[in-house]
């Protein structure tokens, strides 16, 4: 009987997502290959994987995860429900181009499209601080395709 109950569970949040539009899942194009996303082995410890610092990316003016961002996410959200003392800040950024406001308001959208995922992988919202700090801080510096592919992220702290 419990078991049928966590399936009806599992299947009603599952068709809840599914009609949430907040998560949607695109193709990803990163100018530069070199950009790697971040896999957590079973043995990493909690704070090595926290410090590996995940960096989720973003195609130009989108806050959809991609399929590549869902696998790093995997990973940290498996970690987090094997160390509940674990706190993430989630962190999003825009690229240069647009209104600095704009920028803010892209970077926070992006960083609550992680979240959001996280959570509906079963991490708490009390374990995620979520900001955004737009264009402000950018990883690379430049304003041409390579520049603004990198910065178009979520790190993870």
């Amino acid at each position: 009987m419990k078991k049928s109950i966590k399936t009806l569970f599992a299947l009603s949040a599952l068709l809840f997502f599914a009609g949430c539009s907040s998560l949607q899942v695109t193709e990803e194009v990163i100018v530069n290959q070199n950009v790697a996303g971040v896999s957590i082995s079973s043995k990493s410890t909690a704070t090595q994987a926290v410090l590996a610092n995940a960096v989720v990316y973003f195609e130009y003016d989108k806050f959809n995860l991609t399929a590549k961002s869902i696998q790093a996410l995997k990973g940290v959200s498996d970690l987090m429900a094997r160390n509940s003392k674990i706190t993430l800040s989630i962190e999003g950024h825009a690229d240069e181009r647009g209104t600095r406001e704009y920028n803010l308001a892209l970077g926070q959208r992006r960083a609550e499209s992680v979240a959001n995922y996280l959570i509906t992988n079963g991490v708490k919202r009390n374990r995620l601080i979520v900001k955004s700090y737009g264009e402000e801080r950018p990883l690379v510096l430049g304003s041409n395709d390579s520049a603004w592919s990198k910065n178009r992220r979520v790190e993870l702290k």
